[in-house]
């Protein structure tokens, strides 16, 4: 039988268990993170048009991943040669897409900086203020909205 010592002891334990198994699920997520969702969700498609390694080190995979994406290789015009693709998808994947870009890019203080981190960030932060400008068609003929990572210095004539 338990003393009540130990009795307390153990809700301690368990109580400290739980607060520090909730501070490291955190997401330090950036301002406005829930209306851009809503947002997101909204839109029909989306393309994203990024150097490929970026997409491969950003995108979700295992048995978790639930964006389903195409992606295409830019193989004619001005962006071709430079290792771009074009991912399209639909707003519900992208909402996705942007939770898994929030906890990897704004990890919280107690689980540390995941491997993706910095590529996560720089992503989440392209697409971010894309998403907060777009505005509602105004025709069914409207392009779907087009989000441009490439930082490519361009050459100095």
């Amino acid at each position: 039988m338990k003393t009540p010592r130990y009795a307390s002891l153990a809700k301690a334990t368990a109580a400290a268990l739980v607060l520090a198994g909730t501070l490291t699920s955190c997401v330090q997520s950036p301002a406005k993170q829930d209306e851009r969702l809503t947002k997101a969700a909204g839109l029909a498609r989306v393309t994203i048009v990024c150097p490929k390694d970026l997409w491969e080190e950003t995108k979700p995979d295992g048995y978790a991943n639930t964006v389903k994406a195409t992606a295409a290789a830019i193989t004619s015009g001005p962006q071709s040669g430079r290792g771009l693709i074009r991912v399209s998808m639909t707003g519900t994947n992208l909402v996705a897409y942007l939770k898994e870009l929030d906890r990897n890019a704004h990890p919280s203080v107690f689980s540390g900086e995941q491997e993706n981190t910095a590529s996560s960030r720089r992503v989440y932060d392209a697409i971010a203020p894309k998403i907060d400008q777009i505005k509602a068609a105004t025709s069914p003929n409207d392009p779907e909205p087009e989000i441009l990572i490439d930082d490519t210095i361009p050459e100095k004539k």
